[in-house]
């Protein structure tokens, strides 16, 4: 009897409906993983926005040029966005009713996402900037000279 129902209370069937009128409760060690999780996407998205800031740095410097700071940048973005992504869905958590439910606070998660998120669109206006007035002048003006 022991043997063979061990750990059988802790196990759910796929075939169990959501009870309306319970209150459902996560595994804390669950909810402890998400937020690590949580926690390692910000800290990538972050990181990716950094190296875009860097990658600015350098541009003005003049220690890269600007069109090989728009192509390396190009990715970084990209890899930044969708690390902010994961962060903010590794929140939501869904629970058997259908709804979901955050895993940290309403604000604080919405913070976290405006930093993400208004850091990554600074980003794209610095560089559409830089694109504009550095690479596309310069190469209008080296097409007027070189007629």
């Amino acid at each position: 009897m022991g043997a063979n129902n061990m750990g059988s209370n802790r196990t759910y069937g796929v075939e169990k409906t959501a009870d309306q009128s319970r209150t459902y409760y996560f595994d804390p060690r669950v909810l402890r993983r998400r937020k690590r999780l949580a926690a390692v996407f910000f800290t990538l998205a972050m990181l990716s926005h950094c190296v875009s800031f860097l990658l600015v740095y350098l541009a003005l410097t003049q220690n890269i040029s600007y069109y090989l700071g728009v192509m390396i940048f190009l990715p970084v973005w990209i890899v930044g966005y969708w690390f902010g992504t994961f962060f903010s869905q590794v929140l939501e958590m869904k629970l058997p009713d259908g709804s979901k439910k955050c895993i940290i606070s309403y604000k604080t998660k919405k913070i976290l996402n405006n930093i993400v998120f208004y850091m990554g669109i600074l980003l794209v206006a610095v560089w559409a900037y830089f694109y504009i007035t550095h690479i596309l002048m310069v190469e209008k003006n080296t097409q007027l000279t070189s007629n």
